[in-house]
Formats: C-alpha cells, structure tokens, sequence
C-alpha cells in the first residue's frame, strides 16, 4: 500500500521552496497561483505569454515579484489553500511552492498551469477541444451501485488491451481469472527457491502484533496522548482522538524474515514485506514475474513492481493509493473490500495522525510510546468489522462496498484512487502469502487529503483523449 506522509510541513517528490517571507504579494487562497519572480528577462516574457492564455480563468491568478537587483529568476506555484482545497500542510501559512523546472517556452508554461489547475487552455487562450472528451469520462466514471457486492470477472484467454483500457477509462474494478497460473506452483517462486537466490539479501520488514496494518485506535492508549498539539494543527485533523498506527519496521536478512514466519505462526503477530520494490531490492526477481501483453499494449505508463510476501495472517486496513494497480497473486489468497472515490466525504477522508509500535529486540515485545507528528493522508478512520464504527461515523453506513477475493494465479486491477482494504489468508500447502503487483501512473488523479475533491483526468495522459478523438472522428466520417 502506498503510505503517504504529511510531516505537517509536507515533503514533496517534486522541487520545493518554501513560502519566502520576502514574497511582497497576498496570495488569493481561492486560486492556483503562479508567481514568477526575479528580475525582467526571458523568463518573464514567457510567463506573461503564458498568463494571456488563462485570462478568463477565474480559478487561476498569476502574479510577478520583481526584484532588479536579484541575480537568479523562478516560476513560482501555490496551489489553491482555500477551505474547499485539499490541506496537505498543517502548518499555518501559505502553502509550500512547487518551483516550475521546465523550458523557457510559454508552450510548455500553459501545459504545465493546465496540469496543476486541472484547466484545458491552449497558448493561444482557446479551450482545448480534447476538454470535452475528458468532461464526459469524468461524467461516466463507474460508482458501485447499491444493488452490486462484487467485482467483475472476465477470463485471462478473452483479455484484450482495448478491453483492459474500456476499465481503465470508467475506473472500474475487475478480476482477470487465471491470468498467471504459470505462477502459482513455479519453482522459481518457491520459498527454497527465493532462499537460494535471495536468502542473503536485506530486506525492511514491516510487523504488527495484531495482524493489522495501518489500521485506527484510540489515541488514550499511547504514551503522551496528554501532550498538548497546536489548535490549528488540531482543529484540522480527522477524529482527533484516534491516531493510524504504523507497523514496527525491522532490517534483516531475508533468510532471517522467512524464519520469523515460521516462528511467529502460534501468535497473533504478523510479518510482512509490503510495497516491496523489485528492481531496487530483488531485480533478478524481474525475469520471473508475470508478463501481460494485454497491460504492456495499453496506454498505461508503469511506474513501480512491487513484491509482497507474507505469513497470510496480515489485514491491509482502509486506504487508497494514487496509482493504477494490477495485483497478481502467487501464492495464497486475497479478498479487497473496495470502495470507489465517490465515498470519500462517506469514509471520513482527511489528516490522521499517526504513531507506531515499537519492538524489543526479540520481537516478542511491543510498546505504544512512538507517537509521531505526522500525518496520514490516504488512510479511513472507519474499521469496517467495527458495529460501533457506524455510529462513530454515520455516514459510513450509505457507503457501497465490492467484495474482491483473488485468488491464486488471479489478477485483480484496481483503479487509483479506489479505498481498498485487503485480507490475506495463507495458501494451503505452506504458511504464505505472495503477490506481486504493478503500479502505474493514475489516469484520474485527485488532491488529497479532501472530501469534496473529485478525481479529474490526468493531463500527462493527453495523449489519449487525442487516440478517443480520432477514433470519434473516423467514427463519424464512417456514418456519413
């Protein structure tokens, strides 16, 4: 699962400069603003081009700081902070700036706004004619109805990548039956196997005591749940009284995490490789994982392979990740319960803050006194096994949940931006749960933590509204 922290002044994977006192304008905090700042030269010709095109935005304002005497130029962005924006800093004040680092071109400038502003402008100002072809996916995007409890399923032989991308653009779940059975009883996957080829290799370990991964609690349980936070800081968190706790972590050799499997099997407590990435920690495990023309000819671009090994006793509690998943399962079962993105204000979507377990060196011992100031941001409050949570959060009960099992050599895609809670269970013939899965980049994407956001197209994915745009236009000039 991907965890997402805010470490209430937000660490992005993108370049940062923080809010600079010496910023002489007042930001509109109902708008995405761009700033370029520094002396005039050919930066700012750009950026003023670029400002023409969004003219008749009102959701976008672009301002200039000039400054002769500063030597260097930037392109500053704030994205919107106004209280209908996602909140992804706690901490008071404007919100951290993402520095724009591409070509001098104000091409590429309107691009760059338009990804940030979810705008479709041309340079030229006009609307994007591909804006309309996104508006109606967003429009017809798949919400589990009332009367549906499972995923679709199709089987692997009948998969195609139109078929695989019809899914896709209605962020709709689905089951892909036997899509790897070459997997399931592999030699290659056999835990002697990977002790063979990989025994020696250091892993990082994730362990709970319960089983429960990233799951909620009481904050009156943990050490220092008395200390006093900040008002600001506490008016804006979700169920401030309960904290998401983080698994006690552990680096060991992955002969010695396989052997705590085993030893660990008469107890409640749970070991797990979770999210573990494949070309970085295990790349000769590459060669053997599945292979899926009908996901390799599609638009999708692949971000990540992940390993996930396991004693089949671990709950994944009630996230979303912000990409687009294909979980294949090699050994063991899955079941996900899923929720689409509509449901976000109905599963309580916001700042958590978090603590984690911490664990004596026998790894018999756990202890509630790491409380931590960060936050989550893409975890549910709400336990769905919890009778008493519906009440602790009445809107959960309008919610409509899938119920997904995957089971061996079975491939479940799951769409970004869909909560999802996953139960493991062991395969019959050894104590072991195995998946591999692949992320790719969301073609919905949304801000985050916010309950009224809704997901919006991806515009690095412009190049498949144009495909739906041609294919519209044959379609048209064959009915004529």
């Amino acid at each position: 699962m991907l965890v997402v922290l805010a470490v209430l002044a937000v660490v992005l994977s993108i370049v940062l400069e923080p809010a600079s006192a010496s910023l002489s304008l007042a930001l509109n905090a109902s708008c995405h603003t761009f700033v370029y700042r520094g002396s005039p030269g050919p930066l700012m010709s750009e950026f003023l081009a670029a400002k023409a095109a969004f003219h008749d935005e009102s959701a976008v304002c672009f301002q200039q700081d000039v400054d002769l005497l500063r030597q260097s130029t930037a392109i500053l962005y704030y994205p919107r902070h106004d209280a209908h924006a996602a909140k992804s800093c706690l901490l008071r004040g404007l919100p951290s700036a993402e520095t724009y680092t591409g070509p001098v071109s104000a091409v590429d400038l309107v691009a760059f706004v338009n990804q940030r502003a979810h705008t479709h402008r041309l340079p030229d100002g006009q609307i994007n004619p591909l804006a309309s072809i996104a508006r109606a996916l967003e429009s017809q995007l798949f919400t589990v109805p009332a009367t549906t409890s499972s995923c679709k399923t199709v089987a692997a032989h009948d998969m195609t990548p139109e078929l695989f991308e019809q899914f896709i653009l209605r962020n709709e779940p689905l089951i892909i039956q036997r899509a790897a059975p070459e997997l399931v009883n592999a030699t290659e996957w056999s835990t002697q196997s990977l002790l063979e080829r990989i025994g020696s290799r250091q892993v990082h370990v994730k362990v709970s005591p319960t089983g429960d991964f990233e799951g909620c609690e009481p904050l009156a349980w943990w050490e220092g749940a008395n200390d006093t936070i900040p008002d600001f800081v506490l008016k804006n968190l979700e169920s401030p009284d309960r904290v998401l706790v983080r698994p006690a972590a552990a680096n060991m050799a992955f002969s010695s995490f396989v052997n705590r499997l085993t030893t660990a099997l008469p107890s409640t407590t749970s070991y797990y490789l979770e999210y573990l990435s494949m070309a970085t920690y295990v790349p000769e495990l590459l060669t053997n994982a599945p292979q899926f023309p009908w996901a390799t000819s599609s638009f999708l671009q692949l971000d990540v392979a992940n390993l996930w090994f396991g004693d089949g006793k671990s709950v994944g509690k009630l996230h979303f990740d912000a990409y687009e998943n294909l979980m294949t399962m090699v050994s063991g079962q899955k079941q996900f319960v899923l929720y689409d993105p509509s449901d976000n204000t109905r599963l309580y979507e916001g700042h958590i803050r978090e603590a984690q377990y911490e664990m004596d060196a026998s790894g018999d011992g756990f202890y509630r006194r790491k409380l931590m100031e960060s936050t989550s941001m893409v975890n549910s409050p709400v336990d769905i096994n919890d009778p008493a949570d519906v009440t602790r959060y009445p809107r959960f009960a309008q919610a409509n949940a899938l119920r997904c099992t995957v089971n061996e050599g079975d491939t479940l895609f799951v769409p970004s931006f869909w909560w999802h809670e996953v139960i493991s269970t062991p395969a019959t013939h050894e104590a072991r749960n195995v998946a591999v899965n692949y992320w790719y980049k969301p073609l919905y994407t949304k801000d985050f933590p916010c309950k009224s956001c809704r997901v919006r197209f991806n515009l690095a994915y412009e190049h498949v509204l144009r495909s739906l745009q041609s294919k519209k236009e044959e379609q048209s000039r064959d009915e004529l």
